[in-house]
């Protein structure tokens, strides 16, 4: 952690004496005049997102950097690593009420500030650390120098990553049963082996066969093969029909999401077409099973705060 904030500083320094101002001259009215920039958003994958943002991050109890919904863990099983499912297991053991996803409980800018000053005012260890689980915040981020970042608003939750890296990859393991070696549950969606075959290389790299090996799959391998073909190549493939329209339903987001403009209001629709995709999400494959927790990843919750990052930074 020290590290990779060690090597930030050079940034925030220069970040911050650009908002200070610099001393420019300007040719056109041959006089001087101070210069002044500021961050305002920073994006990148998930892991350099907590690392900039100093915060636990995911398998942690409080692992979302925009709300502060407490995970959960395998009790049954004496899991250690905790996940953000919506719903919570209908099991004694698990107390934390089921989360309305319309009614997240948001992290503010100032919600840092304070868990920040509470770890510097802390006079014990055990007192740090609690505050630091609490909060889910170890310190000050990278860019702390900077005033103009939003610590919960300013590093959203960005396209590439989230999606071609992380979700559509995990949906492709569950398919495929490769998934930290759970079984399907209840549910009947894994798939029979089926290729992606004649694929021109002049539109993205040659793909394989992602039951055998999608090891070479690239974020725009990912992209392509989920978007265009796959919506064809998995009609039929699954014994329910209802595992390939929720994956339509994913596809058809992706491809709203990379538009060069959106509307106010297509924002608000796609937010509520994430919420509505989490939740099939969490009935189809975490199935509110207590040993299917590991569906439920920090990566999938983020599907929840997507639209509120394009409301504040734009298409990401």
């Amino acid at each position: 952690m020290a590290l990779m904030t060690s090597q930030k500083v050079p940034c925030s320094n220069l970040c911050a004496s650009l908002a200070t101002g610099v001393h420019t001259f300007d040719v056109l009215s041959q006089s001087q005049f101070n210069l002044h920039a500021y961050i305002l958003v920073k994006d990148g994958d998930i892991i350099a997102s907590e690392k900039l943002l100093n915060i636990k991050g995911h398998n942690a109890v409080h692992s979302c950097h925009c709300c502060k919904i407490q995970g959960i863990h395998n009790v049954s099983s004496h899991g250690t690593v905790y996940y953000t499912p919506l719903e919570t297991p209908d099991l004694p053991h698990q107390t934390r009420p089921s989360i309305d996803p319309h009614q997240l409980p948001l992290h503010m800018h100032g919600d840092f500030l304070t868990a920040i000053s509470d770890l510097e005012s802390a006079t014990t260890k055990k007192g740090w650390e609690n505050i630091a689980k609490q909060s889910g915040i170890h310190g000050p981020p990278a860019l702390c120098q900077v005033a103009s970042i939003n610590y919960a608003r300013s590093v959203p939750w960005e396209w590439m990553h989230l999606f071609l890296e992380n979700i559509v990859p995990t949906l492709a393991n569950l398919w495929t049963g490769q998934f930290k070696g759970l079984d399907t549950g209840t549910e009947n969606y894994e798939l029979m082996a089926c290729t992606v075959a004649n694929i021109p290389s002049a539109f993205v790299c040659v793909l394989g066969n992602i039951v055998e090996d999608c090891s070479m799959f690239t974020a725009e391998a990912w992209g392509f093969w989920f978007m265009y073909p796959t919506p064809i190549l998995l009609k039929g493939q699954f014994e329910e029909d209802k595992y390939h329209y929720h994956m339509l339903k994913l596809s058809d987001l992706m491809k709203i999401m990379v538009k060069l403009e959106l509307r106010e209001e297509e924002v608000d629709i796609l937010e509520n077409r994430l919420i509505e995709w989490v939740e099939e999400y969490e009935e189809y494959y975490y199935q509110y099973d207590e040993d299917l927790l590991s569906t439920c990843t920090l990566l999938i919750h983020g599907l929840l705060h997507v639209a509120a990052g394009i409301q504040f930074c734009g298409p990401v």
